[in-house]
């Protein structure tokens, strides 16, 4: 319709002859200039008018509405009044005519219509009514006087009422409400039906303020148990009233009078029913910090209420409600009860601690007391006491038990030690009888089908690991499908069968792969608790295997893991009203990185470190002593291994230029200085600038998570060879350590690998050389020393402290005698490894103050370095407080960590010393870059203290009651310096150590201790400041690729038969015995490899240390020798000896006629070290 007045929607002809134009030619109706223009307002002006008159009419309204609200509420507030009156004339002025139960009857109606209980004199009011509707028996309503429908209103104003209970004086008692809620509650319980929420909030807060012995606590009692316990009600009621019995009263911050009386709350409760409403109105996650607190005393009620009651029954839903809570409540459990748990953070550091306030006392008592001895053994009892007849329900129990054990041991890490040892000691009970729990969960473990899937078939794994999507897209409930339920099986035997390991010797891990001939004789639980031979068979393909694809594949499963946090995060529960709370700080929104959860606290990274962990224990075990076929762990099939070496040398090459952006960009920058303080987070600023730096913490971590994913996907060989090197035969992984080695020199030497070759760059990058440049002086002077014969270790250290990782680059040494005279000779690589192996045997060999040797005359950190330099200096009268006792400590620090350095130069420029370490000193080395780290264990005792050792086996053996023989859990360690009377420090194992007896059953765990305590605790430091140094030349990554053994074999050389042929083919011949045109050797040169073949291989051993200073060959054969094995004439007399140059592994033998006389004279120079120099 077109915007005219004409009354016609018919469009006019309108013909326009002026050759002018108009906006709208349809209301134009003149030929007038301004026509059109009028018409326009016209219409405008009609649309003003008509929002006027609009806007009147609503003003209209508005006053009539304003009006009858007015009107109605000054009519009900002098109903109010007049009802209020006419109480008050009720009550203050008393008709003796009307009893009591007529003046309820009359009392009711004007309460309920008068009374506002946030009012104090309708406080008072309520109060007058309640106590005659107390005294009548509630009269007015059984007899029909008052609806009984209106008990729902009178419900609610004495529940209001109670809940105003100290917010100002009042004549009325707080029980006189309590007892008129009783009252209504067992006359009609569903009066409350609709405010059970409200009034278990309420009673809540009630019981917070009156104190933990209120005097009306029978009363209290009764009216938080009646909605519970009420009669003649459908099952809904019952449901709702624990319902809200469970989120608004058991959520409460502290309720003194349930928590001193918790027996006499619990005798009418109903654990199970309270159990069934706590797992279906859980949510996914705790969500604010507020939910975390409220689901945290709720947790710790419901334990109390739990214990309490002593309820036991076969199928109870309480441990599945509490494993339900725990998992939950992981993360916020795991930070905050460390803060307040007497243990403390533990030796090992194995856990992050969260920077916020201890959990409340009496929640810690609460959570603590689930991993009480008597706590873990009742649950165990009753898990295994009947889990099931048919093989299905036994796994599915199993799972269950898993799952529980899992949780706790994530969330009391401090604990889990004591939770592994009371699984370890149970007995389960199945059809043929009782077993240990290892024998219990490896049989569950072995018969899932993701056990034997992975088992059998290597390529499988990945397929396997990816299923946890479709399941969980598939269920209504992911976490807890049949892949959940296996994988939780497999973790807590792996996570058991670790532990057993730590306990396990030789002798008790062998017994089961031998049995021993004759009649059985009674065995240990640790004998018991081994698996025989086709069992470690098949566990260790799983474990193979499937590490093998947690680290090849790990950006593939992380991808996977991404989709599936999306699909997962959209449960939702009853607590969503606190969950919801969200505010402008909340950490639970940042933190949304890949997660591959199996149970609570088992993610993508704690489950690869358990398998990894399993894995390398066994791994490390067949290494010192096999018992697996030969090339069992080999997965060669699995790659192209002749393009393997150049392949982990690209991904190498990649990572590391990836870390040099990152580096450049400074995302690494301020990590490590994000900390803040415990007394800062109390107040609303300190909380504020918490959340700011929790925040900054995240975003930090998940970079930095981020980048170790991005590295991961690049490198996922250098994944492999990081953590499962044993997958790679030796001698590749050997080259693939060179060739790091000699990329890493390209990167830092701009290309220049040869030394000489360098220090011309450097001197060219200034401009040319100028003598007087004081910066080029500085660079030539900067890897030059000169030292003094007697006093290697400290001149080096004095001269190369500064150099730190550019001890990598080539040095210069001048030697100097006693009288500062210097020795002859130009260092050209030989005076530099002159220098590296007198440094080593100075340290090693002439001073047994750093190191010191076991009976096999293996080296480790002398354990008592530090107590005994505390010692010295105390008794010196130096205060640990003054920069002198500080600066001596930090230098003995400093030698550790210097002579690591030197060991690492030497690895680095592939110089051999003959040097043996102690076994346990080197997993040290190949664990410095994994996660799980070191882990003693008594078999490394062994290699420690052979008496220690032979001692703990006693105390394992023991048959009689431990007891008696009056340990503790203390151990005593020597302070005292060498050739001074002995003196020691006894220390505790444990909190409280002193105090805890060792007994038949906690003695596995004191052996561990001291194991740990001798092999990790006590030469902690000096250990650490030995590998830092040794990291500074030497990756950790890359000597994670080796075990023990192969570590002592890469700095020490073969231990293998000395090869003759293949020492002739790599050495090189200078002087009268150079090989001339003809290629014929010389006629000495011949004889001397006769009488190299007819000597005994430790006679060749002894030859090749003359010449070379170590009696081993390098690893990939005598080529690898640097310099290489020479051979120069040494003059034609026939007395005189051989010679030798260890520093250019230089032999120098005169011209002998025959072999006899070349045999007797060679044997006789390298047995009595004559004619020894240096050339």
């Amino acid at each position: 319709m077109f915007p005219t007045f004409t009354g016609s929607s018919r469009r006019s002809r309108n013909v326009n002859l002026s050759g002018q134009k108009t906006t709208n030619p349809f209301t134009s109706t003149s030929w007038a200039p301004n026509a059109a223009i009028g018409a326009s307002k016209t219409v405008a002006h009609a649309q003003v008018e008509r929002q006027q008159r609009q806007q009147e009419r609503d003003r209209l309204r508005a006053a009539l509405c304003i009006q009858k609200t007015w009107r109605g509420s000054r009519a009900r507030r002098n109903f109010r009044t007049a009802c209020r009156q006419a109480l008050d004339q009720m009550y203050g002025n008393p008709d003796p005519a009307i009893n009591t139960e007529q003046r309820s009857a009359r009392a009711v109606p004007l309460v309920l219509a008068a009374c506002q209980p946030s009012q104090l004199e309708d406080h008072d009011r309520l109060g007058r009514v309640a106590q005659d509707l107390l005294q009548t028996n509630f009269s007015a309503f059984s007899s029909g006087a008052v609806d009984a429908t209106r008990l729902d209103k009178l419900s609610r104003l004495f529940i209001t009422a109670l809940e105003r209970y100290g917010a100002g004086s009042t004549n009325v008692e707080p029980q006189v409400f309590l007892e008129a809620l009783d009252a209504i509650i067992k006359a009609r319980p569903q009066s409350l039906a609709l405010l059970l929420g409200q009034y278990y909030r309420v009673l809540g807060r009630y019981c917070h303020q009156i104190g933990p012995s209120p005097p009306s606590l029978q009363l209290l009692r009764t009216v938080v148990v009646a909605p519970l316990v009420a009669a003649a009600v459908p099952g809904s009621f019952t449901q709702s009233a624990y319902r809200e019995f469970a989120l608004s009263f058991l959520t409460q911050t502290g309720v003194p009078a349930l928590e001193c009386n918790t027996e006499y709350f619990s005798a009418e409760l109903d654990i199970d029913r309270l159990a069934e409403s706590i797992l279906a109105a859980a949510p996914a996650e705790p969500g604010t910090p507020e939910a975390q607190d409220a689901l945290l005393w709720l947790l710790a009620h419901f334990i109390a209420l739990k214990k309490a009651k002593k309820q036991h029954k076969a199928h109870s839903l309480y441990p599945k409600a509490l494993y339900l809570l725990l998992s939950i409540l992981a993360k916020p459990i795991r930070a905050r009860f460390t803060a307040c748990d007497p243990r403390g953070a533990g030796d090992d550091g194995e856990f992050e601690q969260d920077p916020q306030q201890a959990l409340p006392a009496y929640v810690s008592s609460q959570l603590a007391s689930l991993v009480d001895k008597g706590e873990i053994s009742d649950l165990l009892e009753k898990f295994t006491s009947d889990h099931g007849e048919t093989s299905f329900s036994e796994l599915d129990d199993a799972s269950f038990l898993a799952g529980y054990i899992l949780t706790l041991i994530y969330c009391f890490p401090t604990r889990g030690d004591d939770i592994r040892m009371r699984l370890y000691l149970a007995d389960i009970t199945t059809r043929q009888g009782p077993i240990p729990a290892i024998k219990f969960f490896w049989g569950a473990v072995s018969k899932t089908s993701i056990f034997s899937v992975i088992v059998s078939n290597e390529d499988a794994t990945l397929d396997v690991l990816l299923q946890k999507r479709s399941l969980s897209e598939s269920t209504t409930s992911g976490a807890d499908s049949q892949w959940h339920r296996q994988w939780r099986t497999i973790l807590l035997f792996l996570e058991l069968y670790v532990f057993v390991l730590r306990l396990m010797d030789d002798d008790d891990f062998f017994s089961e792969l031998s049995p021993p001939d004759g009649p059985i004789q009674p065995v240990s639980r640790l004998r018991s608790s081994g698996l025989p031979m086709e069992s470690l068979k098949r566990l260790t393909l799983f474990l193979k295997h499937l590490g093998f694809t947690l680290y090849y594949n790990a950006a593939k499963l992380l991808e996977a893991a991404t989709g599936l946090s999306e699909i997962t995060s959209g449960r939702e529960g009853p607590f969503q009203p606190f969950t919801q709370k969200r505010n402008s700080f909340d950490v639970s929104q940042a933190d949304k990185t890949p997660s591959f959860v199996i149970t609570a606290g088992i993610d993508f990274n704690a489950f690869r470190d358990l398998v990894t962990a399993a894995m390398r224990m066994l791994y490390e075990r067949d290494s010192r002593r096999p018992f697996l076929p030969k090339r069992h762990w080999l997965m060669t099939s699995k790659f192209d291994m002749e393009a393997f070496l150049s392949a982990v040398v690209l991904e190498q090459k990649r990572q590391h230029e990836l870390q040099e952006e990152d580096n450049e960009g400074g995302e690494n920058a301020g990590e490590d200085e994000m900390e803040t303080e415990y007394h800062s987070n109390f107040t609303f600023a300190g909380q504020t600038r918490f959340r700011h730096v929790q925040m900054e913490q995240l975003r930090a971590q998940q970079k930095k998570a981020a980048r170790q994913r991005l590295l991961a996907a690049i490198g996922p060989k250098l994944e492999i060879l990081r953590h499962m090197p044993f997958v790679i035969p030796f001698e590749t992984r050997v080259q693939i350590f060179r060739q790091f080695i000699r990329l890493d020199k390209v990167q830092r030497r701009g290309g220049d690998t040869d030394p000489d070759m360098w220090r011309m760059r450097l001197l060219n990058s200034g401009g040319g050389l100028d003598p007087n440049s004081p910066s080029q002086r500085s660079l030539l002077t900067k890897h030059h020393a000169q030292i003094k014969r007697g006093q290697v270790f400290r001149d080096a250290m004095n001269e190369f402290w500064e150099l730190g990782d550019g001890l990598k680059e080539p040095i210069q040494i001048t030697f100097v005698d006693e009288f500062d005279i210097q020795e002859a000779g130009i260092d050209g690589g030989g005076v530099t490894k002159e220098f590296l192996t007198s440094v080593t045997k100075e340290s090693f060999t002439q001073d047994q103050r750093l190191f010191i040797t076991n009976n096999k005359n293996a080296f480790y950190p002398n354990p008592c370095a530090i107590d005994q330099q505390r010692e010295a200096l105390r008794e010196a009268g130096i205060p640990e407080e003054s920069a002198m006792y500080r600066d001596s400590m930090n230098d003995l620090l400093k030698q550790y960590e210097f002579l690591g350095r030197v060991i690492g130069k030497c690895m680095y420029e592939g110089i051999l010393i003959d040097i043996n370490f102690a076994g346990f000193f080197l997993l040290k080395w190949s664990s410095a870059n994994a996660a799980d780290s070191y882990r003693a264990n008594i078999n490394d005792l062994h290699d420690l203290d052979e008496e220690l050792y032979q001692g703990m086996l006693r105390l394992k053996n023991y048959t009689g009651d431990v007891s008696d023989l009056a340990l503790d859990f203390t151990i005593t360690d020597q302070v005292s310096l060498p050739n001074q009377p002995v003196r020691t420090v006894t220390r505790n194992l444990i909190p409280n150590g002193d105090e805890i007896l060792v007994t038949n059953e906690n003695r596995p765990l004191y052996i561990s201790y001291v194991a740990r305590h001798r092999l990790a605790v006590q030469p902690y430091a000096q250990t650490r400041a030995f590998l830092r140094g040794l990291g500074m030349i030497i990756d950790p990554a890359w000597l994670a690729m080796f075990n023990q053994t192969e570590l002592q074999r890469l700095v020490g050389g073969d231990s293998s038969e000395i090869d003759v042929e293949d020492l002739r083919r790599h050495t090189e011949y200078s002087g009268v015995y150079a090989i001339g045109d003809d290629g014929q050797e010389h006629p000495t040169v011949r004889l001397f490899w006769e009488v190299m073949h007819q000597l005994q291989d430790h006679e060749r051993r002894d030859v090749l240390k003359y010449v070379t200073s170590t009696p081993r060959a390098p690893l990939l054969g005598f080529s690898q020798l640097s310099p290489a094995f020479t051979i120069r004439d040494g003059g034609q007399d026939q007395e005189r000896l051989p010679s030798a140059s260890t520093c250019v592994n230089l032999l120098k033998l005169p011209q002998y006629r025959s072999a006899a006389v070349l045999k007797s004279k060679l044997l006789y120079a390298v047995t009595s070290g004559a004619g020894f120099d240096l050339s």
